[in-house]
């Protein structure tokens, strides 16, 4: 069974600085990838929907399919999964794209527990601190 986290992450304030991840793992897989979504401010909730989206097109362009992928964000998985109702506008197209991806590679989307010690969401969470820090370094370099 093919297993992926996905995370997005938001610093200073909510809209603020954001990062997202994701992690893979599998037999004979085991990858990851953490972005920057800057330098303008997004929302939590778009770092999150971020996060996998940049993971189901990995999966789609690596032509992986039935993954099992877990989010912390109730919100992304409740309304890319139809439970809940889209309110947000802006985020509309995030998860229509989301929606489109995971039921084109028959994917299927579960809600866990974000720091409750699940391996591959707390790489993920690490990741897009990571990605964070880098950019705040970097900021203090110029």
């Amino acid at each position: 069974m093919i297993e992926a986290w996905c995370d997005g992450a938001c610093r200073v304030s909510n809209p603020g600085i954001c990062s997202c991840a994701w992690v893979l793992r599998g037999p004979n897989i085991n990858t990851h990838e953490a972005h920057f979504l800057g330098p303008e401010p997004h929302t939590n909730n778009y770092a999150e929907y971020m996060g996998l989206l940049n993971l189901l097109e990995f999966l789609y362009f690596a032509n992986l399919r039935n993954v099992v992928i877990y989010c912390d964000s109730k919100i992304v998985v409740n309304q890319v999964t139809q439970k809940w109702k889209m309110e947000s506008n802006d985020l509309r197209p995030l998860m229509s794209k989301a929606y489109g991806l995971l039921t084109q590679g028959c994917h299927v989307l579960k809600h866990i527990k974000g720091h409750d010690g699940i391996a591959g969401n707390e790489e993920a969470d690490r990741l897009c601190n990571e990605e964070l820090d880098r950019q705040e370094e970097n900021a203090t370099k110029t």
